[in-house]
């Protein structure tokens, strides 16, 4: 029976024996053949590559704060954390509002209301964006108006306002949602507060709750299911509310209350169970 002529090598060479010194320049393509056979003997079975550095070992600058995202551990006060019943309820809440604004995409008013939404926003210039936000209620007909890669973007910037402490705190109650009444949701604003305050404080500066507002309001909004990135940028969030938490006294009721909000809500509907309060 005939050696199967698959098994054998296509070029006859002979490998490198003890005189064989790998330093020298082919010449001849035998010896180059033979240099490639002894350096594929060096190589080892089983290769391992370096772990490379993450780019979140890194810190997230905004303006004068500098909050590190990673490898964040929850020390704050029990007193603190949300119990899971009030977990519960939010989760609810929150399920029962995306339900409400993708069954109004799919009705027969959406189109209609988006054409009379006449907002420009220039998402090329974060300072536009800021000062928008900042002075504005997340109304559902703007959000809805402005395109889910944009809405994405906004969500990036929303977490690098966030890591500035002087923005993060919160005197508005986040323990009821304002759920929309108008069937066509033109002048509803998706907030986490049950009473829509003035946008400005009494020394001119600006409210300070517009930043959890804004990120809930875009959570609301989005549409599932999400590039892995945006995944990464909600994990982060959470993990920054986690860490503005962590700074916070046990009398701080009122200015957790919203980070409590987002890291609830993220952590459940966004796939990053690990990062919750009350892990199921």
């Amino acid at each position: 029976m005939e050696v199967d002529t698959i098994q054998k090598p296509a070029l006859a060479v002979e490998p490198p024996d003890a005189n064989f010194d790998p330093n020298l320049t082919p010449e001849t393509g035998e010896q180059y053949l033979q240099k490639v056979m002894y350096e594929r003997g060096k190589c080892p079975v089983v290769v391992v590559a370096e772990k490379p550095q993450s780019r979140r070992q890194q810190k997230a600058l905004s303006g004068l704060a500098a909050v590190p995202v990673d490898d964040v551990k929850n020390v704050a006060h029990r007193a603190l954390i949300p119990t899971r019943e009030w977990e519960t309820m939010q989760n609810q809440k929150f399920s029962e509002l995306r339900d409400i604004i993708t069954s109004y995409r799919s009705g027969p008013q959406y189109q209609e209301n988006l054409q009379r939404t006449h907002v420009f926003l220039n998402f090329d210039d974060r300072k536009h964006l800021h000062e928008y936000c900042a002075n504005n209620l997340p109304y559902v007909s703007i959000l809805l108006s402005i395109p889910q890669r944009n809405l994405e973007i906004l969500l990036e910037y929303l977490h690098e306002w966030l890591q500035d402490a002087d923005q993060t705190t919160s005197s508005a109650s986040s323990q009821q949602l304002d759920e929309p009444s108008d069937p066509e949701l033109c002048d509803t604003t998706v907030t986490p507060s049950t009473v829509n305050k003035e946008l400005q404080r009494a020394d001119g500066g600006y409210r300070r709750d517009w930043i959890p507002q804004w990120i809930y309001a875009i959570l609301a909004c989005i549409i599932k299911p999400l590039e892995p990135y945006i995944h990464s940028v909600l994990r982060d969030i959470a993990k920054t509310c986690i860490t503005l938490r962590n700074e916070l006294k046990m009398e701080d009721e009122a200015k957790v209350l919203p980070l409590n909000l987002l890291i609830s809500i993220i952590s459940n509907h966004f796939s990053q169970s690990d990062l919750s309060d009350n892990i199921a």
